[in-house]
C-alpha cells in the first residue's frame, strides 16, 4: 500500500508538472494577452510599430567546393543559406511565430530544403557548437528563437565584428559566422512535425494553421538593433514564406502581426510575405 500510495503521489506531481508547462505555453500561444482579450489593454501608437522590419539574410552561397565537400549530407549545388530575422523596436520582444485556421504559416521552397543528416537538429538549439564546422551542419535547415547553436545567439554577418568564428572549415565564414555567445531563451513548439528538419528527401513545404513555436517570457535581440533569428534555411530553390508572429510590449501586453487579413486588434504587416 506503501508503494502503491507513493506511485500515485508522484503521477499527481508530474500531472502537476505538465498542466503548468502546458498552461504556460497556453499563455504564450494565445493571439493576444489576457488584458488584450478582456480590453483593459489599449495597443498604443508605438506598438503599433513594434515590428520595423523582417530581414532576410544570405547568409551562405555555396560554391564549387562544397559539393564534395560532406560527410553524409551532400550540399545541393547552388544552395543559398537564408537567415530570418524579425526587427523590433528596442524595449519589445518577441514571444511566439505562430499559424492559425485564419492566418497559416508557411515555409516553402521551389525544390527542397537542406536537412543535414549528421547534424540532427530541428531547431538552432539542437546545433552542437564542438561539430559546426563538420561537413555541412554549419547549412542545417531549423526554427529557433533567437539560438543558432547550443549557448550562441545568432546575429547578422553585418553585425559579427568579433573576429572569432567556430566555422573554421568556410573561407567567407572564418571572419565572420553570426554567432555570438547569449543567454537563450526557454524555447517550446507545439502541434509541429519537427520531423520535417530531418528529412533529406521531401522537405518543401512547413506550414501550420494550429501551432507555432514561442520563447517563454519573450526575447531580445542580442545587439542594441534588437533583432532575434527565426530560422535558418538553405535551399537551391525560390524561398517563399507568410509568418506571423506576437510581439510583447514593455508594458507587459502583446501585439499580434499577420501577414494578410487582420482582425480585431491584429496588425497587418506586408513585410511576412515573401512571394
Amino acid at each position: 500500500m506503501h508503494i502503491m500510495k507513493e506511485k500515485q503521489e508522484k503521477f499527481r506531481s508530474t500531472l502537476a508538472v505538465t498542466f503548468a508547462l502546458f498552461t504556460s505555453i497556453i499563455i504564450c500561444y494565445s493571439p493576444l494577452s489576457a488584458q488584450n482579450k478582456n480590453n483593459s489593454y489599449v495597443i498604443t501608437h508605438d506598438d503599433s510599430l513594434a515590428l520595423e522590419k523582417l530581414i532576410v539574410e544570405k547568409y551562405y552561397v555555396s560554391d564549387a567546393s562544397d559539393y564534395t565537400d560532406t560527410l553524409q549530407s551532400p550540399l545541393p549545388k547552388a544552395s543559398v543559406t537564408y537567415r530570418i530575422f524579425i526587427d523590433l523596436k528596442p524595449g519589445y520582444s518577441l514571444q511566439l511565430v505562430f499559424g492559425n485556421q485564419k492566418h497559416e504559416l508557411v515555409l516553402e521552397t521551389s525544390t527542397r530544403f537542406y536537412n543535414d543528416k549528421t547534424a540532427d537538429a530541428f531547431t538552432g538549439f539542437n546545433i552542437n557548437p564542438k561539430y559546426v564546422s563538420s561537413g555541412n551542419i554549419a547549412f542545417d535547415s531549423w526554427i529557433t528563437m533567437g539560438a543558432a547553436a547550443r549557448g550562441f545567439t545568432g546575429i547578422l554577418r553585418s553585425e559579427d565584428t568579433t573576429g572569432f568564428s567556430l566555422i573554421s572549415n568556410r573561407a567567407s565564414l572564418k571572419l565572420a559566422d553570426g554567432l555570438t555567445k547569449g543567454v537563450l531563451p526557454d524555447f517550446k513548439q507545439f502541434n509541429l512535425d519537427l520531423n520535417f528538419f530531418n528529412n533529406d528527401s521531401n522537405a518543401t513545404r512547413f506550414s501550420t494553421n494550429d501551432g507555432g513555436w514561442a520563447a517563454l517570457g519573450g526575447v531580445k535581440g542580442p545587439t542594441p538593433e534588437n533583432r532575434v533569428l527565426i530560422a535558418q534555411l538553405t535551399t537551391n530553390g525560390k524561398l517563399t514564406f507568410r509568418l506571423n508572429v506576437q510581439i510583447g510590449t514593455p508594458t507587459g501586453g502583446s501585439v499580434k502581426f499577420v501577414a494578410s487579413k487582420p482582425e480585431a486588434s491584429e496588425i497587418q504587416f506586408d513585410g511576412l510575405i515573401q512571394k
